[in-house]
């Protein structure tokens, strides 16, 4: 971006949620505080963390706000804390990402230009590459494979070999890191926080697109990932299969049009995945999962202008 330009560029936030993890999250402050747009502010949103965790990061990394949720509000009730007080502040895009991930300096500058050229565009998404490998790439957006019927992330098992250079629309994003429009969010609804996570991306990537906005993949804007830590994808850890079977319970149940992507077909081809990978112990879990997503209450995504007395406490403005 050139100084010229920047009088004119749309206000950009970029809102980290975290819980617990301290180091984590003063990395990924740190490497924002090295963006090079303007005019650029940065929200941490505490959700729940112990209390010392929580003053470890603001004695680390000065100059950005805090918002700080006690209890935690889930995922999605966090980030839709900090996506509200962002656009109350007067932002018009706002870029949520996990606290374990870090970011080129230029990768705001590029998300705002593709931005600018494609102004129906409600979500932008970056080229996120594995923070210990970071000439890997662990996702290049989202497409939908009919059969098996999934959602999976564009990837690389080795070296990026240029083959997602391509900016391009796309199906779904992850929303490791994305940037949204003011536009979108006003029209289209938050996260919705039935899920408590998992689901709670594609869910509002299928209300933005039929809301007439666009997905747009940024390949030029570069974020690296630290991978799950906090939820345990990956591993035997029970809570995150039990989750992932009620989310995708809880996306079948508000998307029937779309029951050929999380109806019984797919947790067929799931179960039989676990099977067939030596992952046995993820499949009670899930089903148990699953059965409780098919009875738990649902409830409208929550909107912009929705009642913000609940949405934490405000320790420190940017």
């Amino acid at each position: 971006m050139t100084s010229s330009n920047r009088e004119c560029n749309p206000s950009v936030w970029a809102v980290v949620l975290g819980y617990n993890h301290p180091e984590d999250t003063i990395e990924c402050l740190q490497s924002l505080q090295a963006v090079d747009y303007k005019p650029f502010a940065i929200l941490y949103v505490d959700n729940g963390s112990e209390m010392t965790n929580c003053e470890q990061v603001m004695n680390s990394v000065a100059g950005c706000g805090v918002l700080r949720l006690d209890p935690n509000a889930g995922v999605a009730g966090g980030l839709n804390a900090g996506i509200r007080h962002a656009f109350e502040q007067g932002a018009d895009y706002v870029i949520i990402l996990n606290n374990d991930t870090t970011v080129d300096p230029s990768f705001v500058g590029h998300l705002a230009d593709a931005a600018r050229t494609h102004p129906d565009a409600g979500m932008l998404a970056p080229k996120i590459y594995y923070y210990d490998h970071p000439d890997t790439v662990w996702s290049a957006g989202s497409v939908f494979r009919r059969f098996p019927p999934v959602v999976y992330m564009r990837k690389t098992r080795e070296a990026d070999d240029g083959r997602f250079d391509c900016p391009q629309d796309i199906d779904y994003a992850t929303f490791c890191v994305i940037m949204f429009s003011r536009a979108m969010i006003e029209k289209a609804g938050l996260l919705d926080p039935d899920y408590h996570f998992l689901y709670e991306d594609y869910d509002l990537c299928i209300r933005s697109r039929e809301a007439g906005f666009r997905i747009r993949y940024v390949p030029a804007a570069q974020v690296r990932h630290k991978i799950s830590k906090t939820t345990g994808a990956g591993t035997p850890n029970p809570k995150f299969w039990h989750t992932y079977g009620r989310s995708e319970s809880i996306f079948r149940r508000k998307f029937r049009r779309y029951r050929w992507l999380t109806g019984w077909t797919h947790a067929a081809y799931i179960v039989a995945r676990f099977v067939f990978e030596g992952n046995r112990y993820g499949v009670k879990p899930y089903l148990q999962g699953w059965r409780q997503g098919a009875k738990d209450s649902l409830h409208p995504p929550p909107r912009l202008d929705d009642d913000q007395s609940a949405d934490g406490r405000v320790l420190r403005s940017p």
